[in-house]
């Protein structure tokens, strides 16, 4: 086997030299998820650093080569930050803010796509296309009136 500098091999392992930012998004949804906001916003600030359009692509976090799948786990870092959550079955919202009382956010789902969030402690929904039918909102676990925001 042919050696480069550093004792290094000539052809290394297929993407040894790649920082794989899809799991970095993944701990850092799940950090946000167990209540340390704190950590997983330096692993964000440190990927989204990586990528902010000086050196690379901001819109192409390369691994496996480029336009790979996995750093699409960063749209779990919504549902970490905001414990934003539908379930189309009870037709029931759920938000569990760790980012305070006000806040607006994507939401998507298989009928429609809008906004939601929090003012000032309470929920809300602005369906921007399509539908989504929503019959009864959980803020932090406990069951809350919500505003429909006109288009």
């Amino acid at each position: 086997m042919l050696m480069a500098e550093r004792d290094q091999p000539s052809l290394p392992f297929v993407y040894s030299n790649e920082v794989w930012t899809g799991i970095e998004y993944q701990v850092a949804s799940h950090l946000f998820l167990t209540g340390h906001v704190k950590e997983g916003l330096e692993i964000v600030r440190a990927c989204r650093g990586r990528y902010d359009g000086r050196i690379r692509n901001p819109f192409n976090e390369y691994e496996c080569g480029h336009w790979y799948g996995r750093a699409m786990s960063s749209y779990g870092l919504i549902q970490g930050l905001t414990g934003l959550a539908y379930d189309a079955v009870d037709k029931k919202l759920y938000i569990d803010s760790k980012i305070g009382i006000d806040f607006s956010c994507f939401i998507a789902t298989e009928t429609g796509f809008g906004m939601s969030g929090l003012k000032k402690g309470k929920p809300f929904i602005s369906v921007k296309y399509g539908y989504i039918d929503v019959k009864e909102t959980s803020v932090s676990g406990k069951s809350m009136p919500f505003e429909v925001v006109s288009q």
